[in-house]
């Protein structure tokens, strides 16, 4: 009796990649929509909520093909396979989920919302393996969605998407007053807090 072999869409994803690799590496910029739309249709056909950034080339060195469930945990474990999956290339380094940026400050604007980490304060409650968040924004009004959008693009920049969303259980976003200014923590003291559940 014949074998007939599972066909596997993160290999087939990979080697249709490899064929484009250096055009994509060398053209990247100059071609940014086609490019996207190109990945972004071939990633969604492994799952729907797969998603991806491509970094710069920085002196002549690789590229960091990141590969993002878009903070959805359901779809961690399609990213995981897709990383396994992938060959090493000459001209990239493939990252799977969204990693923090190193950055001592990010500013996200989105509609008439500017938002950087300095804007950002937090209360934590520790509850086992994951902590809960009091979070205050300068200027917040909850009837703007933009508020709330810039804040978790700025969560994942911070912490990275794994983190933000295995470590951090329930968010509470609220005003900034100044008397919660003096007792919550910089929103760049997350960092340590997160890493602390993992010692």
């Amino acid at each position: 009796m014949p074998l007939f072999k599972k066909h596997d869409p993160n290999v087939s994803f990979w080697k249709w990649f490899s064929k484009k690799e250096k055009e994509y590496y060398l053209n990247f910029e100059t071609h940014n929509e086609q490019y996207m739309a190109e990945i972004s249709e071939k990633l969604k056909g492994i799952d729907p909520n797969l998603t991806f950034e491509i970094g710069t080339i920085k002196g002549g060195e690789k590229r960091e093909f990141i590969v993002s469930a878009d903070g959805l945990a359901d779809s961690f474990e399609a990213v995981e396979n897709l990383w396994e999956a992938a060959p090493s290339l000459l001209n990239w380094t493939i990252i799977k989920f969204r990693p923090r940026m190193n950055s001592d400050d990010i500013k996200i604007s989105m509609g008439n919302v500017d938002l950087s980490y300095e804007d950002v304060y937090f209360i934590p409650e520790h509850r086992g393996h994951y902590v809960d968040l009091e979070v205050y924004i300068q200027d917040y009004r909850a009837d703007d969605n933009h508020y709330s959008f810039a804040y978790f693009i700025l969560l994942d920049s911070l912490i990275g998407e794994f983190d933000a969303v295995t470590k951090i259980g329930d968010t509470r976003i609220n005003p900034l007053s100044e008397e919660v200014r003096g007792r919550a923590k910089k929103f760049v003291e997350l960092t340590a807090v997160i890493d602390e559940l993992h010692s």
